[in-house]
C-alpha cells in the first residue's frame, strides 16, 4: 500500500485560502473571486502531488527540506496577494498571474531540485522575469582551486561578450580572486551559496550552488563590486620547481610565492545587464586534438603522454556505439581517461564499453567528474562504480562531487490549467549512496592548482595520468 501523507481536505484549505485573500471590505468582482478560488485549488492540488510520494520523504531528509514550513511561507504569500488584489480599484487579471505564478515558482523551487520545471503561458513567465530587480553580471568564470584560492578561469573574451574585466586587464592566466567588497573571496561565494541554495531553491546541493554562484558574480543596481586580484610573478623555473615538490610542500611553497595585486571597484553601468553564459568549463587545458564519433557526445584523442582520452559529455541511445568506436580507436593506448566533468546527462546507457566481460575496453579507466556531471551522467559514473566493485572494471574517479541531481520525474498540472510542470520524486541510489541532494563524491578531490594552470596543466587529468602510471 502507497504511503499517503496526511491533509486536510482539499476543499477545507480552498475555502480557508479565499476566505482569507477576501475577508474584510473586498473590492474583487466575481471574475476575480472565481479565479482566486480556482488557484487555491490549484495551490492545494500542487501540495497534494508532492505530498502523496512517499519516496520524496527521504529526498527531504537527504536536502534538509521541511516542507510545512515551505507550505506554511507559500499560503502567508498566497494570502498577501489576495489582499493586494482586494484593493486595486479595478481588476488587473495580468498582475494577479504574475503574482501567483511566483507563489506557484517558489513552492517548486523549495524542493531543492535541479531538474523542477513549472511552465505558464509564456507573457506571464516574461512579465515575472521583467518585474524582478534587476542584476549586473561581472563577466567572469571562475572555480575554486588548492590552498583554499578562487581561481580565474575566464573573463569571456572573445564569445561575443563586453568583459569589463577583461577591459580592465584581468586576465586568467595564474590569477586569484583575493577578495569581494573585503570579504576573502572563498568565504563570499560560500555565503552566496548557502543564500542560493536556501532562499532560492532550484539547486540540488551546495557544491552545484558554489559552481554557480561563482559563474554569477553579479551585483544589484545600487551596488558596487570593489574586487582584489592577485596575479603570480614567479618565474617560470620556479613554477617548475613547484612542481616537483609535494603535497605538503606545496602548501608552504604557495605562501611564500610573490604575487602583485590589481584592485578593481566595478559599477553595473560596465556590466552586461544578462547572466554570465552558463559554461563552467573545469579547465581542460591539455585537451588534445579530438575526432569526432557516431554519437555527438563522445568525442576522443590521444594525450601528449601516450594516454587515451575520451571527452563523454551526454548520454544517449548512441552512446555505446560512440564510446565503442573510441575505445577501439585507442585500443592501443596503455591507459584512459574519461572525461565526464561537463555531462550534462541524457538518457539510456553506455558505460558498458568498459565492462570487462563484455566491453571493448579492457585496461585502466581514469574517470574525471564534477558538479556539471548531471543526471543520467551521475547514474553513469554508478554503472562504472557497480562494475569496478564487480572487477569487471578498473576505474577511479577524480574531481569534485557532482550534481546530485538523478531520480525519476513527476509531471503535475494544476486543474484550472495554468501551470504544469515536473519534479523528482524517486532518488536514483547507487550502493548504500543517494544521489539527489547528495551527489557522488569521487575517489579522489582534485582542485585546479594555479600554478599548474600558469604552466598549461589541468591539474585532474594530470592527477588522473599519475594514477594510471601506476597501474
Amino acid at each position: 500500500m502507497q504511503y499517503r501523507a496526511p491533509r486536510f481536505p482539499l476543499a477545507l484549505l480552498c475555502g480557508a485560502l479565499v476566505l482569507a485573500a477576501f475577508s474584510g471590505d473586498a473590492r474583487g468582482d466575481g471574475e476575480t473571486v472565481k479565479r482566486w478560488k480556482a488557484w487555491a485549488s490549484d495551490l492545494g492540488h500542487l501540495y497534494e502531488e508532492i505530498e502523496k510520494e512517499a519516496s520524496l520523504k527521504q529526498i527531504f531528509r537527504a536536502k534538509g527540506i521541511d516542507f510545512k514550513k515551505v507550505k506554511k511561507e507559500a499560503d502567508k504569500r498566497f494570502k498577501a496577494l489576495g489582499k493586494a488584489a482586494r484593493k486595486r480599484r479595478q481588476d488587473d487579471r495580468r498582475a494577479d498571474e504574475v503574482a501567483f505564478y511566483g507563489v506557484i515558482r517558489y513552492v517548486v523551487s523549495q524542493l531543492r531540485d535541479s531538474h523542477a520545471r513549472v511552465r505558464v503561458e509564456e507573457q506571464i513567465a516574461k512579465a515575472w522575469s521583467e518585474a524582478q530587480p534587476k542584476r549586473f553580471a561581472a563577466g567572469i568564470e571562475l572555480l575554486p582551486g588548492t590552498h583554499g584560492t578562487v581561481i580565474v578561469a575566464n573573463t569571456f573574451a572573445g564569445r561575443g561578450s563586453n568583459s569589463p574585466l577583461y577591459q580592465r586587464g584581468v586576465r586568467h592566466e595564474a590569477t586569484i580572486l583575493e577578495s569581494i567588497n573585503g570579504v576573502p573571496a572563498a568565504e563570499y561565494f560560500d555565503e552566496q551559496a548557502r543564500r542560493m541554495l536556501e532562499e532560492e531553491g532550484w539547486l540540488s546541493t551546495a557544491g552545484l550552488a558554489l559552481v554557480e554562484a561563482m559563474n554569477d558574480l553579479e551585483m544589484a543596481e545600487s551596488e558596487e563590486l570593489k574586487l582584489v586580484f592577485q596575479t603570480l610573478k614567479e618565474s617560470e623555473t620556479d613554477r617548475q620547481r613547484y612542481l616537483e615538490l609535494g603535497a605538503k610542500k606545496r602548501g608552504r611553497a604557495f605562501k611564500r610565492m610573490t604575487w602583485k595585486a590589481k584592485k578593481v571597484t566595478l559599477r553595473p553601468a560596465e556590466c552586461r545587464e544578462t547572466r554570465n553564459p552558463r559554461n563552467f568549463r573545469f579547465m581542460a587545458l591539455q585537451r588534445p586534438e579530438l575526432q569526432k564519433t557516431a554519437d555527438s557526445g563522445v568525442w576522443y584523442g590521444r594525450l601528449p603522454s601516450g594516454f587515451g582520452f575520451i571527452l563523454y559529455s551526454s548520454v544517449s541511445g548512441t552512446s555505446r556505439q560512440g564510446l565503442d568506436e573510441a575505445c577501439r580507436a585507442l585500443a592501443d593506448c596503455p591507459g584512459l581517461i574519461l572525461d565526464m566533468r561537463l555531462n550534462g546527462g541524457g538518457g539510456e546507457s553506455g558505460v558498458g564499453a568498459f565492462d570487462k566481460r563484455e566491453g571493448s575496453w579492457k585496461k585502466p579507466v581514469a574517470v574525471l567528474i564534477g558538479p556539471k556531471t548531471f543526471s543520467a551522467g551521475e547514474t553513469e559514473v554508478w554503472a562504472l562504480r557497480d562494475m569496478r566493485a564487480g572487477r569487471t572494471c578498473n576505474a577511479r574517479t577524480f574531481g569534485h562531487t557532482t550534481a546530485g541531481a538523478s531520480g525519476s520525474k513527476l509531471r503535475f498540472e494544476l486543474p484550472s490549467g495554468f501551470a504544469e510542470g515536473r519534479f523528482v520524486y524517486r532518488h536514483w541510489r547507487g550502493g548504500r549512496s543517494t544521489i539527489e541532494g547528495s551527489g557522488i563524491e569521487p575517489d579522489e578531490v582534485v582542485p585546479q592548482d594555479v600554478v599548474e594552470l600558469s604552466l598549461g596543466i589541468d591539474s585532474c587529468i594530470h592527477r588522473a595520468e599519475a594514477w594510471l602510471r601506476e597501474q
